[in-house]
């Protein structure tokens, strides 16, 4: 069996998976992390770079909270959440910090193709192991994982998928097109898709910053077209695990920390669960956090494919 590609950056190991349409990169040690995926035929990388990027393996990490730590290990591109989501939460004795701690586990990999890998891991902080299988196939790639509760007691979960797009898809000529019914600006605040403008980007640094959550899928699908570069970006999921999806944008409109209002990033982000406040804010608001019973095992696909637009 022919195998992936290997590489290193920066003292960390990257799986190159590709197609005759796509080059997708993979970071095993740093959360199973998809960094990049590149559009081959007119050399578009679709995904988001945080300013600083992947940091050097084991360097110094500084003392702060949560969100300070994950930022410090986020580059950008394409993460999974889980067991918690958005605010850090008290749960069975111990915190679980912002976005939970899958997205900070080093992962074993071993190839299952040319261009799949399987990863797996176990968490210390919730009693799961998790099993993420990355394939891509002509113009998509494809993110399966199986959180299985190995503890002997149910377990209440947030679990989403976080694909950030960045330039040159995400600009003034990007619109977004979703199957989603309404956008929740909180869980008392609802309006019929696209609400106040949310089917287009604004302009970097046009002072923007929007989170707010979809909801009322016919079908789980979103995705950003960007007809003036001749490219599309579609998400597609099953929506019996992952009904909503959170929208996040970053156009200049949150200063200070993390992006001191330099940031131009948009996610659309298949999820179990809402709003942004942790399994316990959820808990207590819109009930929608998800419970793993012992030994149980539960399954999440989500496909990104990559298309030419019709001119």
């Amino acid at each position: 069996m022919t195998e992936p590609s290997v590489s290193a950056h920066r003292g960390w190991e990257i799986v190159h998976l590709t197609s005759d349409e796509l080059s997708v990169d993979v970071v095993p040690g740093k959360g199973g992390d998809v960094t990049s995926v590149r559009w081959r035929p007119i050399d578009v990388d679709v995904m988001w770079r945080t300013r600083w990027g992947l940091r050097p393996h084991g360097e110094h990490v500084t003392v702060g909270s949560s969100e300070a730590l994950l930022m410090q290990a986020y580059p950008g591109g394409w993460q999974t959440v889980f067991p918690n989501a958005g605010a850090p939460s008290q749960e069975h004795g111990v915190e679980w910090g912002m976005h939970g701690e899958a997205w900070l586990a080093s992962y074993d990999w071993t190839a299952t193709g040319p261009s799949a890998v399987e990863l797996r891991t176990d968490l210390v902080r919730s009693p799961f192991s998790i099993v993420k299988r990355i394939e891509v196939d002509g113009p998509a790639v494809t993110v399966t994982e199986t959180a299985r509760n190995d503890g002997a007691e149910p377990v209440e979960v947030m679990w989403s998928q976080h694909p950030a797009f960045g330039a040159p898809l995400v600009g003034p000529a990007a619109r977004i097109e979703t199957a989603a019914r309404t956008v929740w600006l909180d869980p008392a605040t609802p309006a019929a898709w696209p609400g106040d403008g949310f089917d287009r980007v604004p302009a970097p640094g046009s002072g923007v910053s929007r989170l707010a959550f979809l909801d009322g899928f016919a079908e789980g699908r979103a995705g950003i077209v960007n007809d003036e570069l001749g490219l599309r970006a579609d998400l597609t999921w099953d929506t019996s695990l992952m009904p909503h999806a959170w929208y996040w944008l970053e156009a200049g409109g949150r200063a200070g920390f993390p992006w001191y209002s330099g940031a131009y990033v948009l996610a659309l982000e298949p999820a179990t669960s809402w709003p942004d406040a942790g399994v316990a804010g959820v808990r207590s608001t819109t009930g929608t956090q998800v419970t793993i019973a012992p030994g149980e095992e539960r399954t999440a696909t989500v496909t990104l494919t990559l298309a030419a637009t019709t001119p």
